[in-house]
């Protein structure tokens, strides 16, 4: 189908060029029946199974768990992702299909009053877009999924540097929390202890007959009785 020329433009110089044309109906025929197997086909069957995904995901509840609003945010996200997906393959194919059903339906004189710059900005345009076709989901996924982005910060070396970033920061927190975890710890057993010595118990016989021993407790100092001997122990606290 692709034949080879020379052409001459208007200011006289000639160009090699090269055509698809449609002149014949087997011609025609296999155009469209491009048109219908790479476009018309692929969208219809995008949208049933998109269609279907979403159902299932809004109407099934157990698929997975988490707090009620934050799953139903999720899946709200998903759908509108899948949706999105769906209408920029649409909107991206549909000029360069377009152009194509037009340049082999109407006569050639219709093409020929669009002038050479009105039909290379339109054809040039129509190939913009089935290009940015197949670059544009990379693109969406990263706008609508913040797990995507982690992806690819993670692939493209940026997520090990914030890795290690929060990695830092949280040592650093646990070195502040364990230390004031520690001082604390140590004032209060210092505390404890003093408070502990501050208190001391004496032994003294008492004036009753029974030989029952009374429990005197006198601070700052330790003091012992046996008998006719005491031991008097001065102890100095800070």
């Amino acid at each position: 189908m692709v034949t080879y020329e020379v052409e001459e433009y208007d200011d006289g110089t000639y160009i090699p060029t090269c055509t698809t044309p449609a002149s014949s109906t087997w011609m025609t025929g296999f155009i469209l029946t491009t048109i219908l197997i790479f476009f018309v086909i692929p969208m219809l069957l995008l949208i049933i199974l998109y269609t279907v995904i979403a159902r299932h995901l809004m109407a099934n509840p157990a698929i997975s768990r988490g707090p009620a609003n934050n799953l139903l945010k999720y899946r709200k996200q998903v759908v509108l992702m899948l949706g999105t997906v769906v209408l920029c393959f649409f909107l991206c194919l549909l000029p360069f299909k377009a152009f194509t059903l037009f340049v082999i339906s109407v006569p050639p004189k219709i093409i020929v009053s669009l002038g050479i710059e009105g039909y290379y900005s339109l054809l040039y345009f129509c190939r913009l877009m089935l290009y940015l076709n197949s670059a544009i989901n990379p693109i969406l996924y990263n706008l609508m999924s913040s797990k995507f982005r982690e992806g690819f910060l993670k692939l493209c070396g940026f997520g090990l540097i914030r890795q290690r970033k929060k990695k830092s920061m949280s040592e650093r927190t646990g070195t502040y929390t364990t230390g004031s975890t520690n001082c604390s710890s140590n004032h209060s057993d210092f505390w404890r202890r003093h408070s502990s010595n501050k208190s001391s118990s004496v032994k003294v016989p008492s004036n009753d007959h029974a030989s029952v021993d009374k429990q005197i407790k006198l601070p700052l100092f330790t003091t012992v009785v046996t008998g006719n001997i005491a031991k008097k122990k001065q102890e100095s606290y800070v």
